[in-house]
């Protein structure tokens, strides 16, 4: 009989396999992908905050809704001229920060610690979340 520690250990190493069978054009697309998802993320957060359609949006930048559409679904890729031009048209500021992997790592673990000790009612916790990834923020005027 199979335990759950056996079923999931026999996933891990099927995972394991199939991150290891990856060619390297493989890895660079999915981390396109990752990166647009993260763009357009927040850019979705931003529409919903501030009751941006799609359509409107599509109005905004010169493009078609079904355009955006395929861009927002990951059928077309999210271009820096497409990226630019939301960026003005929602009048956003991105903010990028870069970090090794491995710091990440660790702020990844300290992030999370943050999020518990914000659960748990502990007080403010110094982690600022901006400055993990992407975060447009409206400019000040």
């Amino acid at each position: 009989m199979s335990t759950n520690s056996d079923q999931y250990n026999k996933l891990k190493d099927r995972l394991r396999s199939f991150e290891e069978s990856k060619t390297e054009e493989h890895k660079l697309e999915e981390d396109a992908l990752m990166l647009m998802a993260n763009y357009l993320t927040e850019i979705e957060r931003f529409q919903k905050a501030n009751n941006v359609s799609r359509k409107d949006l599509a109005k905004m930048i010169g493009t078609s809704p079904s355009y955006l559409t395929q861009v927002f679904r990951g059928d077309k890729p999210l271009n820096f001229i497409t990226l630019a031009k939301i960026r003005k048209a929602l009048d956003l500021a991105f903010v990028v920060k870069a970090y090794s992997k491995e710091s990440f790592k660790n702020l990844n673990f300290l992030m999370a610690q943050d999020r518990f000790k914000k659960q748990q009612g502990s007080g403010f916790s110094p982690i600022n979340y901006e400055y993990t990834g992407l975060t447009p923020v409206k400019k000040a005027s």
